[in-house]
């Protein structure tokens, strides 16, 4: 490993980390009207449906149309359950990889 693929990759999750805390500190630190942490209470709806349909529809290189990634609907079924039981979008996404994980290791044998 060299010097300089250490220092980027270093580099890297500096500016990452940087990029995703920054706003949570200025964000916490001011007074959000109720309009706007009304706004801000939908976000977590609309990024878990996008990363919903991004996985449930592919579209393949060379092909005309779209597919539907058939362990992904699989897998929506438990991480729905957990979704509408927990009102946690960190479970969720936990439960989702994990059966996702377990599904395509299934599929190998």
């Amino acid at each position: 490993m060299t010097f300089y693929f250490l220092s980027a990759v270093i580099l890297s999750c500096i500016v990452t980390l940087l990029v995703r805390v920054t706003p949570l500190v200025l964000i916490s630190r001011l007074e959000l009207s109720e309009k706007v942490i009304k706004w801000l209470s939908f976000i977590p709806i609309t990024l878990f449906t996008a990363l919903v349909v991004d996985g449930l529809i592919q579209q393949h290189d060379g092909t005309f149309g779209y597919t539907i990634n058939w362990i992904f609907l699989i897998a929506l079924v438990p991480t729905i359950l957990i979704a509408l039981r927990t009102r946690s979008l960190t479970m969720t996404v936990i439960v989702g990889m994990v059966t996702v994980a377990i599904l395509r290791m299934a599929t190998l044998f």
